[in-house]
């Protein structure tokens, strides 16, 4: 293996590592919960949020877990922005792009 291929493939395992790193959860966001639809008919509804990630780095795919725990996390910290404590998965565009409805349920 040359150093180039050598540098290229040691480059894309640590970004790909990284990846999640570069995500912080905002305050309160440990808070908000993701469940299903039939479970927030008595909570007031805040509206929606549309967000996505990266899920290529290079010629490399990232790892499926890590693109959806990057989706929640932002789901959650733009939850906390709008007031709400709850997720609800609405629309999965593509892989790494999701919508949430947000709720405030009295918890």
């Amino acid at each position: 293996m040359n150093k180039y291929t050598a540098f290229t493939c040691l480059s894309a395992v640590l970004l790909c590592g990284c990846a999640n790193s570069f995500l912080k959860p905002a305050a309160g966001s440990e808070r908000v919960l993701l469940m299903k639809s039939n479970q927030v008919t008595h909570c007031q509804s805040l509206g929606k949020v549309n967000v996505n990630v990266i899920t290529k780095v290079g010629i490399y795919n990232r790892d499926a877990d890590a693109v959806e725990a990057n989706l929640l996390q932002l789901g959650q910290n733009n939850a906390v922005e709008l007031g709400g404590d709850t997720l609800v998965k609405d629309v999965t565009p593509e892989f790494g792009k999701q919508i949430y409805a947000v709720y405030k349920c009295k918890r």
